[in-house]
């Protein structure tokens, strides 16, 4: 059967049973702002979500039949060449006609040294959810997993030894940066929306629709959204975690670390490490718990750009132009900054 590509829909249909209300979907554009996930055509009626699960779970808000049409993309923007940076004044880098100055002159100069990255601790490997075969799958279940999306059609079929029992699907998180669109772990960018729901996952496993058993006597580990933004001196870090216990709740500093160990209601608790992409001064660094979120200042030892919060894993890949990502304060995630500062590994790359 033909599977629908209106936008919030994606189901098989039959062309024979297609009336003018079969489909439910969503006629407008995705809108991401400042970490909050919407679309352009309900914005007022399904609110503005945080999680990328939560925005594909919104119900469509316009009634049509399916179709298997493929979608108009708009062709991609022309590229424009931004002058590469060219004067180092103080340790930072800045935009301009003139060469960077040696490594030997900047010292002799007696300038503050440019940052270079450390390297991260030994990666553990990370083990994936995966379903308790003892808890029943509701009809109409969809495999959780990002970039799948498979319909439950039985143990025998969803759960069995054929093709459609295999989930094809991204094992880490998708990455929007300055209209590119990807997932982190696999080196695919694009520009529409659409084309970035049809990249097809990068690895292979067993589907994913109901989880582990929750035992509700007992803790549950939980995980949290993280967003950042920075200045040439600092990494300001907020950890959506509504409702936390400020007595219980800490966060812990290593010169390369972030602990997070935050209780929240209903028994549950994040304790989730962050490999920063640099060193930071544990002293320096502080966090405030608030009402829903906790907020976390890294004081970085000297003027540097980090391009991405932590340190990706082995392997990972970047969306191009990361490095030149500054914030502006008081807003998350947004570019603007009027000067750019490089880490020497950056520096090289546009040396070359």
């Amino acid at each position: 059967m033909p599977r629908c590509t209106h936008k919030g829909c994606g189901k098989d249909y039959d062309e024979a049973t297609n009336a003018e209300d079969s489909c439910s979907y969503h006629s407008g554009g995705p809108v991401f702002h400042e970490g909050l996930k919407s679309w352009s055509c309900c914005k007022d009626v399904n609110k503005p979500v945080l999680e990328f699960d939560q925005f594909m779970a919104l119900p469509g808000c316009t009634k049509g039949k399916h179709t298997d049409v493929a979608p108009i993309v708009a062709p991609a923007p022309v590229a424009v060449k931004t002058e590469a940076p060219s004067t180092v004044a103080g340790g930072v880098e800045t935009y301009g006609s003139a060469k960077p100055k040696p490594a030997a002159v900047a010292a002799a100069a007696n300038e503050a040294p440019i940052h270079t990255p450390t390297p991260a601790p030994a990666p553990q490997k990370e083990v994936e959810e995966e379903d308790d075969l003892s808890v029943p799958v509701p009809e109409g279940a969809k495999c959780k997993r990002l970039g799948c999306g498979a319909d439950w059609k039985g143990e025998a079929v969803s759960r069995g030894d054929g093709p459609e029992a295999v989930c094809h699907y991204h094992p880490m998180a998708p990455v929007f940066h300055e209209g590119s669109k990807g997932y982190l772990c696999c080196k695919r960018r694009v520009l529409e929306f659409d084309e970035f729901l049809n990249i097809a996952g990068c690895k292979d496993g067993r589907h994913l629709f109901v989880g582990a058993k929750k035992d509700e006597t007992t803790e549950e580990r939980v995980d949290c959204r993280v967003d950042h933004y920075q200045t040439p001196l600092q990494v300001h870090v907020s950890a959506y975690a509504k409702g936390c216990d400020k007595e219980k709740s800490k966060v812990t500093f290593e010169t390369q670390l972030v602990h997070l160990d935050l209780h929240l209601p209903g028994n549950k608790r994040v304790v989730k490490d962050l490999t920063l992409y640099g060193p930071i001064d544990p002293e320096k660094s502080a966090y405030r718990i608030l009402g829903t979120k906790v907020d976390i200042t890294l004081q970085k030892p000297a003027a540097a750009s980090w391009p991405v919060l932590e340190l990706p894993p082995v392997g990972s890949e970047l969306p191009p132009g990361y490095a030149l990502t500054f914030g502006v304060s008081g807003r998350t995630g947004t570019v603007g900054g009027k000067e750019i500062v490089l880490s020497a590994e950056e520096m090289a790359k546009h040396n070359k």
